[in-house]
């Protein structure tokens, strides 16, 4: 895992930053189903994306920079290899966002059955 987030870059820190505020809050919708929590949720996840897809650019350009300064190293394995770990940030950002939609889908579900309890009574 740090191997993983060492060949991610520095983007993997706002990366993780945002995805664990984002389960965090996901999280804390889970469990209390406060309709406001939404909004919230919904623009960090969107920050999350954005940030993650510029960490992926960012390392790709990053790679063929070095590409370009060093061009006596083996072209084919370097790229693939760097094209590798720009994968890193949009991997961990992807996973973390699974992980908060998930809750996500858990607090709709519970808000559901508590209009559906309150509407029967």
């Amino acid at each position: 895992m740090v191997r993983f987030f060492i060949e991610g870059g520095w983007g993997m820190y706002p990366v993780l930053v945002m995805g664990l505020m984002l389960v965090w809050a996901a999280a804390r919708y889970a469990i209390d189903t406060e309709p406001l929590r939404l909004r919230f949720i919904t623009a960090i996840a969107l920050a999350l994306v954005v940030t993650m897809v510029h960490a992926t650019w960012t390392c790709i350009a990053a790679v063929f920079h070095y590409l370009q300064q060093t061009p006596q190293v083996p072209f084919a394995q370097t790229l693939m290899t760097g094209l590798m770990e720009s994968t890193r940030p949009a991997t961990l950002g992807g996973a973390l966002l699974v992980i908060a939609l998930v809750l996500v889908s858990i607090g709709a579900y519970r808000s559901a059955q508590r209009e559906l309890r309150a509407l029967r009574s």
